[in-house]
């Protein structure tokens, strides 16, 4: 299995923080960012569209209201069609159409017979186009745009009228610049609009245009969508156009796209430093949590580095108890038998005593003797109780619980210890509730505990008693509803805070050589928790001590 170190780990987390916050906004970003243009596109579209089909009716509605003028012009030129009544005429459609350039009467075979305008036509000066065929056909025509013989740029609108057995062409010239004027007048903010002819010529435009060419108007990608809206990706333009009835011009409107978003720079600018500011939060928060991540596991190292140092050790100590333990029950037989010898040795010693009663120099190393049969008989026992402390630390033993009134268990235990106490001058204090208060253990070995404690006690404030008077305080009270408290509290020398996190390790023991196993509070404290309680302390140096049980209560009613 592939190890991951804290470095990989760390780098691995800090790439994953900053990365998957940016792929939903950058997909939502970019979603968005085609609706909003498909959205945009399309409303482009829909607006050309709708300016190009208006324009094209106010054209349509201008061409038609002028060749009903002519309409209404030719009752007076089908009585007298000369040159006088054509100067009229003129002068009417003057007044409303100032763009107007001439008007002539012209006979099927393109004869002026009447004319009125800037020259004087007469004869064959005007020559017939498309524009003459097509209003004698339909009644009335629009041409395209043409010179003419006075190089002015102009389009003809021709209606027929009749005089006599002979049809007439009442032929009309118009100045482009209207149309320029028109377009200008209905064009939007941003778009342009151009009346086109088929061949691609710019007849008028809302720019001024007036017969020119575009370029981008006269390509097939224009002339094929002629009727249709469409967006042109190469050049960024969006088109409309619309056919007239009249002379099958085109009316294209275009606007660039360009010019749209234009507008929209703010909106970008602001999602931009949304964007930002939302990344440089982004990275400030990886690059917290990913320092938190790291705090944690360099924690977890440690904690597990602490733990297995102390499965280590707990192995070692369990070693060292089943050694302790075999050493213990190895030695005790011998010293059984050491004892036996010394019971002999008492018996031998009481005959020699007898045997020099009248020896005084012997009598003297009898007595000596007896001295070092009595440090022995003191060694002897002292090596016992050591193997007995040992072998009972280690077996585990048959536990006779049972329910223990502490009001009264905690009185008798105390007159076993009533006479050092006396003898040590230490003033012992005892504080009980006047309420019931049952546990549930074995009394022995609550007794066993409670004992070892104020041995405890007494020793740590006779360390002290040339400063203070000794002072303990045994305590019993209810710990919430289902635990007991049972405290002692000494004045004594206290336990430093070096020595604190050891008190309960054994054969650790802050005694001087000889006055302690070092296992007694492991012991006591291996009791209290077999009997599902807790056994703890709290020391300052130098002002005593305070150990306590919390053991599990056990109701009155059970009793």
């Amino acid at each position: 299995m592939r190890q991951y170190t804290r470095q990989t780990i760390k780098r691995n987390f800090f790439a994953a923080m900053l990365l998957a916050p940016f792929i939903p906004v950058l997909l939502a970003l970019g979603t968005g960012g085609y609706l909003f243009w498909d959205h945009v596109q399309q409303g482009v579209l829909g607006r050309l569209t709708l300016l190009s089909a208006s324009s094209a009716r106010v054209v349509e509605v201008f061409l038609d209201d002028f060749l009903g003028d002519l309409t209404m012009a030719q009752v007076h030129l089908a009585e007298y069609p000369d040159s006088t009544v054509m100067r009229d005429v003129f002068d009417t459609l003057s007044v409303k159409h100032k763009w107007l350039v001439d008007v002539a009467l012209v006979n099927p075979d393109g004869l002026v017979k009447a004319y009125a305008g800037p020259s004087v036509y007469t004869g064959t000066h005007i020559v017939p186009g498309k524009w003459l065929d097509e209003a004698l056909q339909r009644g009335s025509s629009v041409s395209a745009v043409i010179s003419g013989q006075m190089g002015l740029p102009h389009c003809i609108l021709a209606l027929r009228i009749n005089s006599g057995d002979e049809p007439l062409i009442l032929r009309a010239s118009l100045d482009l610049e209207i149309f320029a004027q028109m377009l200008m007048a209905v064009r939007d903010g941003g778009s342009e609009l151009f009346l086109v002819n088929r061949e691609g010529e710019v007849i008028a435009g809302s720019g001024g245009q007036i017969l020119t060419r575009e370029r981008g108007l006269v390509e097939h990608v224009f002339m094929e969508r002629v009727g249709t809206a469409f967006h042109d990706s190469r050049s960024d333009t969006a088109y409309s156009s619309v056919v007239l009835r009249h002379g099958g011009w085109i009316l294209a409107a275009r606007k660039q796209m360009g010019a749209v978003f234009s507008a929209t720079g703010s909106t970008a600018l602001f999602l931009g430093m949304s964007l930002l500011s939302a990344g440089i939060v982004v990275f400030l928060s990886s690059l917290y949590l990913t320092g938190y991540v790291e705090k944690m596991l360099r924690q977890r190292d440690e904690e597990r580095e602490a733990l297995r140092e102390q499965l280590y050790r707990a192995g070692r100590l369990a070693e060292l108890g089943e050694m302790a333990a075999g050493f213990a029950h190895e030695i005790n037989n011998p010293l059984q038998i050491m004892k036996s010898d010394q019971a002999y040795m008492e018996m031998l010693l009481q005959d020699f005593r007898e045997r020099a009663a009248s020896d005084a120099a012997f009598l003297g190393d009898v007595e000596e003797m007896a001295a070092s049969i009595n440090q022995l008989k003191l060694q002897i026992d002292r090596c016992a109780r050591i193997t007995h402390s040992i072998l009972s630390f280690g077996r585990a033993g048959n536990s006779e619980a049972q329910n223990i009134d502490l009001g009264k268990f905690i009185p008798e235990v105390l007159t076993m210890i009533q006479k050092k106490v006396q003898l040590s001058n230490i003033a012992l204090q005892v504080d009980m509730p006047p309420s019931r208060l049952l546990v549930h253990v074995d009394p022995g070995r609550l007794q066993q505990v409670l004992l070892n404690l104020l041995n405890n006690a007494m020793y740590a404030v006779s360390e002290v008693a040339h400063v203070r008077p000794g002072e303990i305080v045994l305590s019993c009270s209810a710990e919430g509803s289902d635990q007991v408290r049972v405290e002692i509290r000494d004045n004594g020398s206290g336990i430093g805070a070096d020595q604190q996190k050891l008190i309960f390790t054994p054969f650790y023991t802050t005694k001087p050589a000889g006055s302690g196993t070092g296992l007694g509070l492991s012991l006591c404290h291996g009791i209290v928790e077999s009997m599902k309680g807790v056994l703890d302390f709290t020391s300052i140096r130098g002002q005593g001590s305070t150990f306590f049980l919390l053991l599990p209560r056990v109701s009155s009613s059970a009793d």
